[in-house]
């Protein structure tokens, strides 16, 4: 294939409007099929009347995503309209992966406005509570990210945040783990102990995201420094820097990274703890000074409301 042409995601060919298609003729040469400025038709889609791969110009990918990013925000609002928590954390999902196909500035803020969208309503709605609900067999980084982010807006709320605040904490959660992206699959899903070296790989995901994320158009610093120092702990014990003095964003974090980790039923490595076990768990950290307390003792108040 040519190193100019990327093949397009057939769930997304609906959405292409702005960036142009093109089919592969004679197994080697890229022609024009639907130009810049028009969608594939309904109809054309539906009965599959168009090539079985469809192409676009790797230039154009960032655009791609942008235009999948405007079309699954519009159904994630949608969603969350019609009460439906199952379909907003599939909207979300998609979103997600559309994003991390390509995590880098230009696709990575595309996601703000999912945050503008959920911070709007989770002051309004259950729409939080109720994602929280709503388990997976298909657990992954993006699920665990989904997760967190879900924690924090809760957290958020039960602070009284304004939806500025939300969506910088919503934000942070998000793409907290986005340097993971680059790391190994095998590592990321292995049901097993890692290796010394393997455990090195993993860590690098932080100073990795940070710098995915400093790269970025985001007005908030919360967001890439939560990306780097939300494994950092109190007593000097974390990483990627064993530091102490640790941004606040990244301390609540780690809190609710921590218990999302121990309260997931869909880990491949271990079974679930309850929450109340998880909690007391995480206090343990806490009175050895790897945690900080009142953020520690307002977050186990937040899961109650």
């Amino acid at each position: 294939m040519s190193p100019d042409y990327i093949k397009a995601r057939k769930s997304q060919y609906h959405f292409y409007r702005a960036v142009p298609l093109f089919t592969k003729i004679d197994g080697e040469k890229f022609v024009l099929y639907k130009p810049a400025g028009t969608i594939l038709g309904e109809m054309r889609l539906s009965d599959s009347k168009h090539p079985e791969d469809l192409f676009l110009k790797k230039d154009d990918k960032i655009n791609g995503i942008k235009e999948a990013q405007k079309a699954f925000n519009r159904k994630l609002e949608t969603d969350i309209k019609t009460g439906s928590p199952e379909k907003v954390k599939e909207t979300l999902v998609t979103i997600m992966d559309e994003t991390l196909t390509e995590p880098r500035s230009g696709s990575l803020e595309g996601v703000s406005q999912t945050m503008d969208i959920l911070a709007e309503y989770s002051t309004e709605s259950d729409v939080i509570n109720n994602l929280l609900a709503v388990s997976t067999k298909d657990y992954s980084t993006i699920m665990h990210s989904i997760n967190i982010m879900a924690f924090s807006l809760s957290f958020g709320i039960y602070l009284g945040s304004s939806k500025s605040d939300l969506k910088n904490l919503g934000l942070a959660a998000l793409l907290h783990d986005v340097g993971k992206t680059k790391i190994n699959p095998e590592i990321l899903t292995a049901a097993r102990r890692l290796t010394k070296e393997e455990f090195t790989e993993m860590q690098s995901h932080s100073i990795i995201g940070y710098n995915i994320l400093k790269s970025c158009n985001f007005q908030c610093k919360e967001i890439k420094v939560g990306a780097l120092e939300h494994h950092e702990k109190l007593d000097k014990s974390g990483y990627p820097n064993g530091k102490s003095n640790i941004a606040e964003v990244s301390q609540i974090l780690g809190i609710i990274d921590c218990y999302e980790a121990l309260t997931n039923d869909d880990r491949p490595y271990r079974s679930a703890m309850e929450p109340y076990e998880a909690l007391q768990l995480i206090k343990k950290d806490v009175m050895e000074g790897k945690y900080n307390k009142s953020f520690f003792e307002k977050f186990a108040h937040s899961l109650t409301r």
